[in-house]
Parts: C-alpha cells; sequence; structure tokens
C-alpha cells in the first residue's frame, strides 16, 4: 500500500472517530431527527460552493459517466444517508462505547455484496479477516 494511502486511511479513521464524538455531544443537546436535518442544512451550505467552485470538473465527471453512474451515486447518498440517520437514533439511545463499534461491522454488509454484485475475488483470508474483524467489534462492545 502507498503511504498516501495510508495516509488517507488513517485522516478517514481520524476524521469518523471524530465525527462519532462530536455525534454523541450533539445528541445530548438535540433530538437526532434536528440533528440529522441540521447535519444535512450544513453539508449544503459548506459543500453546495465547493461544487460551484469545482463546477466544471463535477459537470465532466457527470456527463463523462455512463447512465449508471449517475445512479449509483445517487443510491449511494440515499443508503449512506438513511445509515446516518438510523445509526443517530441508535446513538441517542445507547453508549458511544457500544454503538459506534457495533455500526462499524458493515464492511461485513460490503464484502458481501462486493462478492455477490462486483464480482471481487473470494478468498479464504478476506473471509476470515472480515468475520474476526465484525466479531471482535462485537465483543467490544459488550
Amino acid at each position: 500500500m502507498e503511504l498516501s494511502t495510508v495516509i488517507f486511511l488513517l485522516l478517514a479513521i481520524l476524521g469518523w472517530g471524530m465525527g462519532a464524538f462530536f455525534d454523541k455531544a450533539t445528541l445530548k443537546h438535540m433530538d437526532p431527527s434536528g440533528a440529522f436535518y441540521v447535519r444535512s442544512l450544513f453539508m449544503i451550505f459548506i459543500f453546495a460552493p465547493l461544487v460551484l467552485w469545482k463546477y466544471a470538473p463535477t459537470k465532466q465527471a457527470l456527463l463523462g459517466s455512463d447512465k449508471l453512474g449517475p445512479l449509483f451515486v445517487m443510491a449511494s447518498v440515499i443508503v449512506s444517508m438513511g445509515g446516518v440517520f438510523f445509526y443517530l437514533k441508535a446513538l441517542s439511545g445507547g453508549e458511544a462505547g457500544r454503538i459506534v463499534p457495533l455500526s462499524s461491522t458493515y464492511p461485513f454488509v460490503t464484502f458481501v455484496l462486493a462478492l455477490l454484485f462486483l464480482g471481487e475475488s473470494f478468498t479464504t483470508n478476506k473471509l476470515i479477516g472480515t468475520l474476526l474483524l465484525s466479531g471482535g467489534i462485537y465483543f467490544i462492545s459488550k
């Protein structure tokens, strides 16, 4: 793995970890539905200017794609934001130290879907690694 990939991965982990911390802190001050919609509003305010600033590459990505590209992006947004909504609902009713790790077992879902629909290769190591990761997260949250 290239160093830049490792750095980006570490930054993603840091961002998601801090995001979960701020999510739980937020839920002490507002209900999960309100937090979801305020988050969505802030995302619009923050990212709309970025999209306008990068309008040419955004337009090129959209026009350069086949018909399924934008549909998959939309599906990703819908299911990801649905996941965020339900995650906030769960987080409001439980301890962050339990809910966050359990919500992090999603790689098993990705693993199965990638095998079934993306034609990714199956290896015993991938299966065992994914199961160990998901199992370990489960036991940490007990």
